[in-house]
């Protein structure tokens, strides 16, 4: 049951720690990036109305994805047929200024209403909507036979929208939304060869990057059940994707579930999405000898079961931003390879038929709903901020409290910002190694559930002793200390990800092992990520993992969000590694209590000090 439990804020100066989160005096860069880059974080579904858009530039949110341009206004359906080339549509058609004009309005108005602040937009299409004179009888009468054709389609589509605004067209088009729910119609050998020539065409004409697959949060939920059956669906589109795309596009949701009066909340925070992109990346890795950059283009709040889909309450308000800032707390610790997200919440979502408000973020007449408090926090960063270093406790149990921290070297001003994924109230420990840093005041900001109620306490001032802030139970909070540290003379940590040479590793006779290889040595930090699967309820947790011989006694796990609806048990566990253990060559052995199940990846991520 999701037990949302209210307790007293700000009773600073706990004498006892639940947990201990260590921030060093070290810029942490992922990949490269070190600065918090507010434009790959801050975006929504859509296009906002011409009305909407100051509305949203106020909360500092931006159209991040345009969706369904084919089916709107059945552009598609309405287009005609090549004089020339029959069963291929008319090049001419939307190259006319008046119906570019019309075709092109709304994105337009984002152009001259947010300008280059919208350059990394991603746009797609539905893919369901097609002339009558095209051939559809191989997919239910709903994609056409022709696959250059529809892609031809596509191409012309882009090429129009490019020559109309000079080129100012979004970064990346994702080909198709979550083909994975309508494989009936479009199987995926069609939606392989559709992305292929869709991105041939695009890459050769106009330069845009391309995405895929677009998969739902589902096929990467679920990617080790029955027999890794999902999985092997995906493993089969990045052979294509490796190739041909620029990134590999998914989705990633936590839905709700009411029983009598009760909820409970599912999903693939944070262990799942966490195993399966690493099952992403280490595919990636053994393909290629390097990552695949990711695109999010859906997060959130999922469905919620077992009520109507306009039922509001204060619990469902606030775990339409509670879910999401979970999501964003894994997104923002895996930057090296995420490169941008977009939450599932739009401008406006009322149309005729859909009265719901549940994810919108204004009234059609421009009141600002719930949904802008994610906005209102997460706003408080900006690109002057840069990542710290910082570790969480190794106390071999599940890890209900996750942790970033950034600092702003012009203002000298330093942040801790937390997530509890569990209803306990946490007291954290802040450690600031040989005290490099020992705040005595600061300010929090928190969003919780209070009193049946989502609610922002902004700003408090507080006094802290031993090191120690009080963290609500199912609250996003962070913690601003004003200091006078010189950060601007600190080194940077450059954090990269290495992968083993094997991955969905049997679990034979209670061993697995493989080897991770390496292109140097010298490391200053170290710590390995090591997903597995086995049956449900049956213990994930390695009984010994050696590294290079020598037994990794510190772990802990990530948070678990599928314990109650998941088939299997599948949990990342991350170890400890001392930096003077690390060669080029690694042997990772592993044992377990028991027979039977996969390690589905082992990550090694190293840090190199500049």
């Amino acid at each position: 049951m999701l037990s949302l439990l209210l307790y007293p804020l700000f009773l600073y100066g706990a004498a006892f720690a639940d947990t201990t989160v260590t921030v060093y005096n070290e810029w942490l860069s992922q990949g490269g990036r070190v600065h918090y880059e507010p434009e790959r974080w801050n975006k929504i579904n859509g296009l906002p109305g011409q009305n909407q858009i100051p509305n949203c530039k106020t909360v500092g949110a931006a159209p991040g994805r345009w969706v369904n341009r084919d089916l709107r206004d059945g552009l598609f359906v309405n287009w005609p047929q090549s004089p020339s080339q029959p069963g291929y549509p008319d090049p001419t058609y939307l190259q006319d200024p008046a119906r570019q004009a019309t075709t092109w309005a709304t994105y337009m108005m984002q152009l001259n209403g947010y300008g280059n602040n919208i350059s990394n937009m991603v746009w797609n299409i539905q893919g369901l909507s097609w002339p009558q004179w095209m051939n559809k009888s191989e997919h239910k009468g709903m994609f056409p036979n022709n696959v250059d054709a529809a892609a031809e389609f596509v191409s012309l589509m882009v090429e129009s929208a490019n020559n109309y605004t000079g080129g100012r067209i979004p970064y990346i088009f994702e080909v198709i939304n979550e083909p994975d729910w309508v494989e009936r119609i479009i199987d995926p050998k069609t939606n392989i060869d559709f992305h292929r020539a869709v991105a041939d065409k695009l890459k050769s004409r106009t330069g845009i990057k391309v995405a895929g697959p677009s998969y739902t949060s589902m096929a990467l939920r679920l990617a080790d059940e029955n027999n890794f059956t999902f999985w092997n669906k995906t493993a089969h589109f990045l052979d294509m994707t490796l190739d041909h795309l620029d990134f590999f596009s998914f989705h990633s949701y936590n839905f709700l579930r009411e029983s009598k009066g009760n909820y409970s909340c599912s999903g693939i925070t944070q262990a799942r999405l966490v195993a399966s992109l690493d099952m992403v990346e280490n595919y990636s890795f053994l393909k290629k000898g390097r990552n695949v950059q990711l695109v999010n283009t859906e997060f959130g709040r999922g469905n919620v079961f077992g009520v109507s889909p306009t039922f509001e309450n204060g619990l469902i308000e606030f775990e339409t931003i509670y879910q999401p800032n979970g999501f964003m707390f894994t997104f923002l610790n895996m930057r090296e390879f995420i490169d941008r997200v977009t939450i599932f919440f739009l401008a406006n979502g009322q149309y005729p038929g859909h009265t719901s408000l549940r994810d919108s973020l204004f009234t059609v007449d421009g009141h600002p709903l719930q949904p802008t408090k994610f906005f209102m926090f997460w706003q408080n960063f900006t690109n002057d901020q840069k990542f710290l270093r910082m570790s969480s406790q190794y106390n071999q149990q599940e890890r209900m409290v996750a942790p970033l921290a950034l600092a702003n070297p012009l203002t000298k001003e330093m942040v801790v910002l937390l997530h509890n994924y569990g209803s306990k109230f946490e007291n954290v420990k802040l450690d600031f190694p040989q005290n490099w840093l020992n705040p005595s005041t600061g300010e929090e900001t928190c969003v919780l559930f209070e009193n049946g109620h989502l609610a922002i306490h902004a700003s408090y001032h507080f006094n802290i002793s031993n090191g120690i802030v009080d963290l609500p139970g199912s609250s996003t909070c962070f913690y601003k200390f004003k200091t006078n540290y010189n950060f601007a003379g600190l080194r940077t940590n450059n954090e990269n990800t290495y992968y083993g040479k094997d991955m969905v590793i049997p679990i034979n006779n209670g061993h697995a092992q493989t080897t991770i290889y390496l292109p140097t040595s010298g490391y200053h930090t170290a710590h390995l990520r090591v997903g597995v699967s086995r049956d449900l309820n049956v213990d994930t947790k390695p009984h010994t993992v050696e590294f290079n011989g020598q037994t990794l006694s510190s772990s802990y796990m990530l948070f678990d969000a599928m314990k109650i609806e998941g088939k299997t048990t599948w949990n990342v566990w991350v170890f400890m590694v001392p930096e003077s253990q690390v060669h080029q060559t690694n042997t990772v052995s592993m044992t377990f209590d028991g027979d039977g199940g996969h390690v589905t990846s082992v990550a090694l991520v190293l840090g190199k000090l500049q």
